[in-house]
């Protein structure tokens, strides 16, 4: 039993190692604690992370530039773009980081990766102009390792890190995959165009609403499309396609949101199985069929009576013919209209936060008032449903928010009038 303990114990040790060579990308020194290793020295004595003002990497194949403007990473060439920043954060980490034994090894640079034809020289800026290069060669046989040169003459150094994986990269493994940047908290407009059809969602302070003077939108229709129109990324780079040749010269659908950032724009062009190719902030690319579902322009209508805001609403009003109610809260206690305390008020909001309405039916002037719901935050805003006339199985309704008439299905109102009792 103590025998299997010990093998437990060290194959867990070693399953810990291998989950922190894949997720930091660095495996622990080897000589760590060894009196007898190579002593080392920092690759760039004294450069920090922060330092770092732009960053090139000259690979046999070309070269790739980046800066860092307000804070963000960008890549300057082959040309400005967008790019992951993780992506270039983890170069510069690695490097500050990174030491070298102090002794090199003989023999040729080519046997190491490290001759003009196969390295990849790096260079970090700092401000005031200083530039610190390394070259990086193959990656060492043993010990998660690569061969790097300080000097393009050499010799060799053993690092103590892999980096070759991080530096040997094209512009496309750098570029960003976000396809545009949409605020669901700041969205304020949504705009679905398809095939010369078009639905405009629009958000003021008491909700989505469709078109300027259509009925309410239903939030969580517009805040799920927010998150899924965020959450979109780039499937594949199509640099090389001609607009016209993929849909886009017009583009077959347009989608348009504005928030606090400004106005973004997709353009959608020809589609298939496998998704779909569009053009954003200049580029062609390729998207997968999730960026299709967002041209939908049913379904948007809302079902709810009205917003109801529990933890801002502190007073609520209701007539219902002849029978009516009122509540305030204050410290967090809700009262009747004669001033007891009463549990009525949150039954009736959460009677109010489940009540339907019917927006999609034709319906003409409510008449004459029958009754009112109101609900009120603070003097900052109020949520008021006026009944009128009875239509089918119902009554007419406006909404004081904005909106066209509406009807409010009898079931509706029994259930607000049953949490009065």
């Amino acid at each position: 039993m103590e025998r299997q303990n010990r093998i437990l114990t060290v194959l867990a040790t070693v399953l810990l190692i291998l989950v922190a060579i894949v997720v930091f990308g660095k495996a622990p020194e080897d000589d760590a604690g060894d009196p007898d290793a190579p002593p080392k020295r920092a690759l760039f004595e004294g450069f920090e992370e922060e330092d770092a003002e732009s960053l090139t990497l000259v690979n046999p194949s070309g070269t790739l530039t980046f800066a860092k403007k307000d804070g963000d990473w960008v890549m300057t060439a082959p040309k400005e773009m967008a790019v992951e920043q993780r992506r270039v954060e983890e170069i510069v980490d690695r490097f500050a980081s990174l030491e070298v034994q102090e002794q090199g090894f003989d023999g040729e640079l080519a046997g190491f990766g490290l001759d003009a034809a196969s390295r990849v020289e790096v260079t970090l800026g700092a401000a005031g102009g200083k530039t610190l290069t390394a070259y990086v060669g193959r990656d060492a046989p043993v010990g998660y390792r690569s061969y790097i040169a300080d000097k393009a003459e050499g010799p060799a150094l053993l690092a103590s890190s892999k980096v070759g994986d991080l530096v040997r990269r094209t512009a496309d493994d750098f570029r960003s995959r976000e396809v545009w940047k949409v605020s669901m908290g700041s969205g304020r407009r949504i705009r679905i165009e398809e095939s010369g059809a078009a639905l405009v969602v629009r958000k003021d302070d008491h909700g989505w609403w469709i078109g300027d003077d259509g009925p309410r939108a239903a939030e969580r229709k517009a805040d799920d499309w927010l998150t899924r129109a965020g959450m979109l990324r780039v499937d594949a780079f199509e640099d090389a396609a001609d607009p016209a040749a993929v849909g886009l010269a017009p583009p077959a659908g347009v989608l348009t949101v504005e928030d606090d950032a400004g106005t973004h724009t997709l353009e959608l062009g020809t589609r298939d199985e496998a998704g779909v190719y569009a053009r954003t902030n200049g580029q062609v690319v390729r998207l997968g069929p999730e960026a299709l579902e967002l041209l939908v322009r049913d379904g948007w209508t809302a079902d709810a009576l009205m917003p109801v805001r529990r933890a801002q609403v502190d007073a609520i009003e209701v007539t219902l013919g002849a029978k009516s109610a009122r509540f305030t809260k204050a410290d967090g206690v809700w009262k009747d209209a004669a001033g007891a305390e009463t549990g009525k008020a949150e039954t009736l909001l959460d009677t109010l936060f489940d009540a339907i309405a019917d927006r999609t039916a034709a319906v003409g002037a409510p008449g004459a008032t029958w009754g009112a719901i109101t609900l009120s935050e603070g003097t900052t805003r109020t949520e008021k449903i006026t009944l009128g006339q009875e239509v089918g199985d119902g009554r007419a309704a406006t909404d004081a928010a904005g909106g066209p008439p509406f009807r409010v299905p009898a079931a509706t109102i029994i259930a607000v009038e049953a949490a009065l009792n």
